[in-house]
């Protein structure tokens, strides 16, 4: 009989295709475990997004809030020492009344300005002659005034005004005799519909929280809820508990005490009065949002599942091939994953020296003015020159000319300016620091601490004109003075010429444009 010879399995085949049988195994838990990864990166860069948004929201819409304050506070406060001067005699009532109709024409968030005497009586208002007497001697805000003594301006809970019916914002001062004894109260009333117009610029989604309270929870605006929610306290929310306790700004997730709805917040307490502002995105939109940014995603990363699946059994045949289509994916992903943060970087800050841009310089410039002119307070500009630059450049090399850059960034930024003042690149090897409410002495000062302090890098410059022979900066500064209003062009103009007087008295130095 013959033998029959059956064919032994191809061992090394079999081990082959077990490998591959592991090695597919294992692409599908790296793929799954990658993607959960960048679904979860996904989700915390909205979540970090929304944070900043709320942050710098609230501390912008709180400056705002600032701004509408101050000049009503002024007002007031010259109001005051106005009556305490020349009294509220019956012949000075009619200049009195001028005045007041003059200042709340002038100030568009105000519905008006009243004086009280000691007893309530309507005395003056900027609404021109009453027909009749009116008392107010029931409102909260002059019982306030009645039982403490502080000259401070007060915040009181919103009202409806007696005479207009518009819900309003008193804002009031003691009026006090020479002896220090009551004398009645001054009184200024913001519109609640200014407030309304000023923040419903902002959009914060359907169910986004904005909203202006007291230090002690007292809702003086909030939307997108309807006006009987004002004067509702909420200082059992989190926000009063413990969050203002610790940080007068900052980000957090809880749930509104309004409704119940979970949000992140952004917060900020006004420096200057009691107040606080809060900005709440709804967290459900956000998922939302999420989900709908990874619908696509998640797609192709499921249809690429299916196809390593289904042709796995060609993977003996072109694994190289496979291998290399997955490497160009991964390059391609931290490619747009790099280019998406550099451009988000380059939106914000100067690439090179960490330090605001040209853009956001010429925002802070145009604000701060606008602010300076209003209030009539003075603002300096310092336009600061890295000296013999090109010198450097064509010594040390570029490299070595960026580097030199970012030491002169770090020095101004390590200076201790305030937290209004700005500084930034302006261009090329020139920065620029705006310095807001500002008089010359006290600019010349920072700017001969920003001269020294670059100096004290001793950073080598064998072609330098100094003696020293290290790298060193020429500064021009111009000081807006309050009572010459200027616009950009001429402040950037002055700070210009400054600093050429300053290159030609011998670099190294601060010019003041004379």
């Amino acid at each position: 009989m013959s033998e029959e010879h059956h064919p032994q399995p191809d061992v090394s085949m079999q081990s082959l295709r077990r490998l591959l049988v592991v090695f597919l195994l294992v692409i599908g838990c790296a793929v799954v475990l990658v993607n959960g990864w960048v679904v979860y990166s996904i989700w915390q860069r909205i979540v970090n997004e929304t944070q900043n948004n709320a942050r710098n929201l609230s501390q912008s819409l709180s400056r705002q809030a600032e701004d509408t304050l101050l000049p009503v506070e002024l007002t007031l406060q010259d109001l005051r020492d106005r009556i305490t001067l020349v009294g509220l005699d019956a012949e000075r009532q009619n200049y009195l009344r001028t005045l007041l109709m003059e200042r709340k024409a002038s100030l568009p968030q105000l519905h008006g300005l009243f004086v009280y005497d000691r007893a309530g009586n309507w005395v003056l208002t900027s609404q021109g002659m009453l027909n009749q007497r009116s008392n107010n001697a029931d409102r909260a805000y002059f019982k306030y005034h009645q039982q403490h003594s502080d000259l401070d301006l007060h915040i009181d809970e919103v009202i409806r005004s007696r005479t207009t019916g518009e819900l309003v914002i008193p804002v009031s001062m003691r009026l006090n005799n020479r002896d220090g004894t009551f004398r009645g109260v001054l009184l200024a009333t913001l519109r609640i519909d200014y407030f309304r117009q000023i923040f419903g610029y902002y959009s914060l989604g359907d169910k986004g929280l904005l909203a202006l309270m007291t230090h002690t929870g007292n809702i003086l605006y909030v939307r997108p809820f309807v006006d009987n929610l004002l004067n509702r306290n909420i200082a059992n929310s989190p926000l009063f508990t413990h969050l203002l306790k610790t940080s007068s700004n900052g980000t957090a997730s809880y749930k509104a005490a309004l409704d119940g709805v979970e949000r992140i917040f952004g917060y900020a307490s006004l420096k200057r009065y009691p107040l606080v502002i809060t900005v709440g995105y709804d967290k459900k939109q956000l998922v939302q949002a999420w989900l709908a940014e990874l619908v696509v995603y998640l797609s192709l990363c499921a249809l690429l599942l299916l196809v390593i699946a289904a042709l796995g059994w060609l993977l003996l045949r072109n694994i190289g091939h496979t291998i290399r289509d997955q490497e160009e994916l991964a390059t391609a992903r931290d490619r747009l994953t790099a280019i998406n943060r550099t451009l988000q970087t380059l939106a914000l800050v100067d690439s090179l020296t960490g330090l605001a841009n040209r853009r956001q310089f010429d925002l802070y410039l145009d604000r701060s003015l606008e602010r300076a002119n209003k209030l009539r307070s003075p603002m300096a500009l310092l336009m600061i020159d890295v000296d013999s630059f090109k010198r450097f450049n064509d010594t040390y090399g570029h490299l070595a000319g960026d580097e030199c850059l970012k030491y002169v960034g770090n020095a101004l930024l390590n200076i201790g300016l305030r937290s209004d003042d700005l500084i930034a690149r302006y261009g090329g090897e020139e920065f620029a620091v705006i310095l807001t409410d500002c008089g010359q002495e006290a600019a010349m000062k920072v700017a001969e601490r920003i001269r020294e302090a670059v100096a004290a890098l001793e950073i080598p410059h064998r072609n330098s004109e100094s003696a020293a022979k290290v790298v060193t900066i020429s500064i021009g500064l111009h000081v807006m003075q309050s009572n010459q209003p200027e616009d950009r062009q001429t402040l950037i103009g002055q700070a210009d010429k400054a600093l050429y007087q300053a290159k030609l008295a011998g670099r190294n130095r601060v010019g003041i444009f004379q």
